[in-house]
């Protein structure tokens, strides 16, 4: 079989995985929009939160936010105007970029940055007037859920270690249960590890909401754990693969998972 026959099967199987692509200006009132790697706007009414907007580094592999997007987002416009919080997973190079934060936040004083304590000791050392729109997360591995309430909007925290595990034990990363409006939830996974013995010890947290849509890295889909953690453990209707490469990796395309790969594609929650 030639190298075309298996180029146009890769492409049959991205454009079977597809999400809808469309413009800014059709977002829906409650919808998921994928902004680069882990980045994400949750939109529900009057509420919207971003995920790991800000960051400079790919690795070389990884999908940047464009500059179009960030500069939108820096000047208010739709769909990006009036964002409520900044939620972070954790303070790494490809989701995390304190300077952008400091600038942003000193622009919007409305926004609430909510983040991993290791991710707001970056922030505060550059500009310590901030404080009053940051909130700490300071979780240990194995300690219970931290919950906190926004101007109603609902976050459940908990720390999964990060991807390659135990050698990472030290990197704060969070997965963050979100709630909007008391009515659309989802969950970002951060560069979550797919280890059930992470997941396990959090059962009643899990079972207490469950959520519309879960967002993991697309390493969850091709893992030994990872689908039964996302099927059978985090109580989510449906769950969308972010962090993909730019190059799509094969297992992923043959998993049939559904994933985000493309700027400006959502999912609409009812």
């Amino acid at each position: 079989m030639t190298k075309s026959y298996f180029l146009n099967i890769k492409r049959s199987l991205l454009l079977l995985c597809a999400l809808p692509l469309l413009s800014l200006a059709d977002t829906p009132s409650s919808a998921v929009t994928y902004l680069g790697n882990e980045a994400l706007l949750f939109s529900n009414g009057d509420q919207k939160v971003l995920f790991d907007p800000f960051f400079h580094n790919d690795y070389g592999s990884y999908q940047l936010v464009p500059d179009e997007i960030r500069d939108a987002i820096f000047s208010n416009e739709a769909p990006y105007n009036d964002i409520n919080l900044i939620v972070i997973s954790h303070a790494h190079g490809d989701h995390f970029e304190a300077q952008d934060l400091v600038d942003y936040l000193g622009k919007h004083k409305q926004v609430t940055l909510l983040a991993p304590d290791q991710a707001i000791d970056q922030v505060t050392e550059l500009d310590s007037s901030l404080t009053n729109q940051l909130t700490s997360l300071e979780l240990d591995y194995g300690d219970a859920p931290i919950v906190t309430n926004l101007e109603g909007i609902e976050v459940h925290s908990v720390r999964i270690p990060h991807a390659g595990w135990p050698s990472r034990k030290e990197i704060s990363n969070l997965v963050h249960r979100v709630t909007l409006n008391g009515d659309n939830t989802i969950i970002h996974m951060g560069d979550a590890d797919p280890n059930d013995e992470h997941f396990a010890p959090y059962v009643d947290h899990w079972k207490k909401q469950d959520s519309d849509v879960a967002f993991p890295p697309y390493w969850f889909f091709i893992s030994e754990q990872g689908p039964a953690i996302l099927r059978d453990r985090i109580n989510a209707n449906e769950s969308i693969g972010v962090h993909v490469p730019l190059e799509v990796p094969e297992p992923l395309l043959l998993s049939g998972a559904r994933y985000f790969y493309q700027t400006g594609q959502q999912v609409e929650l009812k």
